[in-house]
């Protein structure tokens, strides 16, 4: 059962995953956070704390389009974590101009992009990163996608929808790295056939990808190497 923490409890070098009480209480996303003990504490920074060195910034484009402003705020308060990550559900008819906007965000503040389409898959993604604390974020990452499709195949899905729901969740996962839009991911997974090639693919053959490019090819190769902890 999940943990809520005394007044005052510090949240360095916690086993647990800490929630930021002020901002998230009451947020549906924690009901479905079972995998990881977890506790509620007054003094950080971030939405959701994965060990010192990673904070998780969590945002609905509904909040968003409402509120243009907030990203920035909480950018300014975001402390020093080495990894920052902003995890976003997606729950607008229209989200193409919003990520966008999100997009150039994390390309100028380094921070690193996920998205999810239901608080279950963003409530996945945080204890995936939690628990991967000791690997590579790309690990993380995947590791909530092979779930989500073991559960998807649980699901008794015909061959057809599973195949769909699958390029569906790899789509999203490429479009989670830095500068790379939706049009990129379609033609890196046409180019290379699966995330696992396109992770072991050198920089140069990347920037063969038709309309990629050096900078976005080097952004997806540093994104595969990048350790989760500094």
């Amino acid at each position: 059962m999940a943990c809520t923490s005394a007044p005052g409890v510090s949240g360095a070098g916690s086993s647990k995953l800490l929630v930021n009480r002020r901002r998230q209480n009451g947020n549906p996303v924690i009901k479905y956070i079972r995998n990881v003990p977890y506790e509620y504490v007054p003094d950080i920074r971030a939405d959701f704390e994965a060990g010192s060195s990673c904070g998780i910034f969590y945002l609905t484009l509904k909040w968003h389009k409402l509120h243009p402003g907030y990203l920035e705020t909480r950018f300014t308060e975001s402390g020093n974590y080495p990894l920052n990550i902003l995890l976003v559900v997606v729950n607008v008819e229209e989200p193409r101009f919003l990520l966008k906007d999100l997009n150039l965000f994390c390309y100028r503040t380094r921070w690193t992009f996920v998205l999810s389409y239901t608080v279950e898959e963003a409530a996945e993604y945080i204890e995936n990163i939690k628990l991967a604390e000791n690997k590579s974020a790309v690990t993380a990452l995947q590791d909530s996608h092979k779930r989500q499709m073991q559960k998807e195949a649980g699901a008794s899905k015909t061959a057809g929808d599973s195949r769909k729901e699958q390029l569906h969740s790899a789509l999203g996962f490429l479009s989670s790295i830095r500068s790379v839009n939706s049009s990129d991911a379609q033609r890196l997974i046409g180019t290379f056939g699966s995330i696992q090639n396109i992770a072991k693919a050198s920089a140069d053959d990347l920037a063969m990808c038709p309309g990629l490019g050096p900078v976005k090819a080097q952004n997806i190769y540093n994104f595969f190497r990048t350790p989760f902890l500094k």
